[in-house]
């Protein structure tokens, strides 16, 4: 498998901002982690940290991401005005959904609201966190992206729920895929005033219309997901009857 190598990524790269500021390692703990020091020392907007594995990924609720050699993992530093992170969340899966499928045959969907899959498998975590001045203004937000790119046996625990793009039959250059995620994403992130992808989050979604469970805080109920509104937040009617929306939270979907 090719290396992931900062000179490999630019010769792919057209962007005006984003990975214009690149650092890559071949290893690190949490590009998350990275990102935000790099953050909180002044790092620009658009500076992306980009590793070839991970010791220490995380995903949602603290959970562990599995990390290993020949994937792609990366974080993006915003300076937003606003730390919206639910319509963050939803404009960058859209992003990676289009980055994905320019270099492979495979329609990606998107499960409300960090997660790509392909025909019921995750192939892509997204991990949204921000960052506040001491005044409890927002300084920035760093976006956490990882795809699982090559063939792997995945384990037991997740065998079943997981999947790469090579085990789908894609072979993809990862640093391609990198310069392709970044360029959707600066594309995208253009319109997130106007909301323009939400329409395609909508139709990517493999909630909508389904029966889901919801684990929000310490609370867990199961309801129908009935549509995305224009904050990206997902609209769910609750089994009493109640319809409620979820701002953040974790769903799965109901077999």
């Amino acid at each position: 498998m090719e290396n992931v190598t900062a000179a490999a990524i630019e010769r792919h790269l057209r962007t005006t901002v984003f990975g214009r500021e690149l650092q890559v390692a071949a290893v690190l703990p949490s590009t998350n982690t990275t990102a935000r020091e790099l953050a909180q020392q002044g790092a620009p907007e658009g500076t992306v940290v980009v590793a070839a594995a991970q010791t220490a990924g995380r995903g949602t609720r603290s959970r562990s991401f599995f990390s290993p050699q020949g994937g792609v993992y990366m974080s993006i530093i915003l300076r937003p005005r606003e730390a919206d992170g639910c319509l963050i969340t939803s404009c960058a899966a859209v992003a990676v959904a289009r980055a994905i499928e320019r270099l492979c045959p495979l329609t990606v969907q998107v499960k409300w609201v960090n997660d790509l899959y392909i025909d019921g498998r995750k192939l892509c975590g997204i991990l949204t966190e921000a960052g506040f001045a001491p005044d409890n203004t927002l300084d920035f937000v760093v976006l956490g992206i990882g795809v699982n790119v090559a063939a792997v046996d995945f384990p037991p625990d997740i065998a079943d729920i997981a999947t790469s793009l090579g085990n789908e039959g894609c072979t993809a250059d990862r640093n391609a895929l990198i310069a392709a995620i970044l360029e959707e994403w600066e594309a995208a992130y253009a319109t997130i005033g106007s909301g323009d992808f939400l329409a395609e989050s909508r139709a990517r979604s493999c909630v909508l219309g389904r029966r889901i469970t919801v684990i929000r805080g310490n609370e867990q109920f199961t309801a129908t997901a009935q549509d995305i509104n224009d904050h990206g937040h997902l609209i769910a009617q609750k089994d009493d009857g109640e319809t409620v929306t979820l701002h953040s939270g974790e769903v799965s979907i109901r077999t």
